[in-house]
């Protein structure tokens, strides 16, 4: 999932959880959160260099990985998030930093689809 359920936006973070006792608030707790603290940071210093959110990089991130984003839109903002992203073309060092910064998160969250039996 691209943004992680909401999780890559930056929105949410440890001082501001996702709901308790949700689908989002149970995959992404507040220790999960914090393991992704160091991930958003980096999402967010190269949206800096861009002038874009930490979910307009995950979006660019998954381009330069040769995959289509899927994002739920639940506002109109979200959709010019989504055109602002395209205009993001992220440098082979940018994804470097940022797949480096995701192993560190040491998170491998997995729908129940992808999951093996």
């Amino acid at each position: 999932m691209t943004l992680e359920q909401g999780a890559l936006t930056g929105w949410n973070n440890a001082n501001n959880p996702f709901k308790k006792n949700t689908r989002r608030g149970n995959a992404f707790n507040v220790d999960v959160l914090k393991k992704l603290e160091g991930l958003i940071k980096t999402m967010t210093e190269i949206g800096d260099l861009y002038g874009v959110e930490p979910a307009q990089i995950a979006m660019a991130w998954a381009v330069a990985k040769g995959t289509v984003p899927i994002i739920g839109i639940t506002k109109v903002s979200h959709v010019d998030g989504a055109l602002a992203s395209l205009n993001v073309n992220l440098k082979q060092t940018e994804v470097i930093r940022l797949e480096k910064a995701a192993r560190e998160t040491g998170i491998n969250i997995k729908g129940f689809w992808e999951k093996s039996m």
